[in-house]
């Protein structure tokens, strides 16, 4: 049964097209994301706003905690140069193996 009212069909119209322009929105976001972070990877120098970075990246490793994400922390740990980040690794490490 069609609507009877135009102004529902105007309405849905608007909808669709509104939600589609915010899937491709988010697809083109998080392709470009995708993209900056293959290019740019965390940095391990004592510059600023490395230590924030990389205690987000440890635990962002611990989140997931798949194994390949142990072998990072792993090297994470014996390369970092602050000690705030290798104790994250460490922990981060201790929560993925009680699992």
């Amino acid at each position: 049964m069609p609507p009877s009212n135009p102004a529902l069909v105007i309405y849905a119209v608007v909808f669709l097209v509104g939600a589609g322009l915010f899937v491709l929105g988010s697809l083109i976001v998080r392709a470009e994301r995708t993209r900056i972070a293959r290019v740019a990877p965390v940095p391990e120098t004592g510059a600023p706003g490395d230590l924030e970075l990389q205690l987000d990246y440890v635990e962002r490793l611990a989140m997931v905690g798949q194994p390949w994400c142990v072998d990072e922390l792993e090297s994470l740990r014996a390369k970092a140069y602050d000690p705030q980040v290798r104790d994250a690794a460490e922990a981060a490490l201790i929560v993925i193996l009680a699992r």
